[in-house]
């Protein structure tokens, strides 16, 4: 038989927050620039610079894409910062998975209004895509994963797991 596998990739929705922040410092790091070449010589190089510093940080933490790799009954979420920094958020074996859903479905009501669960919001944050619910047991009780699989990933996760799985 061979491997199932299926990568997904989902680039996080920037919020406003972040392009405000962004804004906010491009205008407050121009000032600086601009009174430490006349009035103040060298004065204001210090704030520009950590004004730079966090303008930095916000663009690098406005790229955030999620990726889903599902391989042989095993499902993969990562977080990947910038393209370059990669954090894996959840390893979930499907023999630990309670249940996978819509998130609209109403088997998950009963999940989604426990607080003792674990929730991680995987997704891109756009309203208008379809998401999933996965629960799975870990050894500190109960998880819930929000992640945006493909019409090809959710047929290979059913077709070994068509009892946990609603579509």
């Amino acid at each position: 038989m061979g491997i199932f596998e299926n990568t997904v990739l989902v680039d996080k929705k920037v919020s406003m927050g972040n392009v405000v922040g962004r804004g906010i410092c491009i205008v407050l790091f121009s000032f600086c620039v601009l009174l430490s070449i006349y009035p103040f010589p060298l004065l204001l190089v210090l704030p520009a610079a950590l004004i730079g510093g966090v303008w930095y940080l916000l663009k690098f933490n406005a790229s955030v894409e999620y990726e889903y790799t599902y391989i042989e009954g095993r499902l993969t979420v990562a977080r990947i910062k910038g393209k370059r920094k990669r954090k894996t958020l959840a390893r979930i074996e499907m023999e630990e998975v309670i249940l996978i859903a819509p998130s609209t479905a109403h088997e998950l009501y009963k999940y989604q209004n426990d607080k003792s669960i674990i929730t991680k919001n995987c997704t891109s944050g756009n309203p208008d895509v379809r998401t999933y619910e996965v629960i799975y047991k870990t050894e500190d009780g109960q998880n819930r994963v929000i992640f945006e699989p493909d019409e090809e990933m959710l047929d290979k996760i059913a077709v070994r797991n068509a009892k946990i799985m609603i579509r």
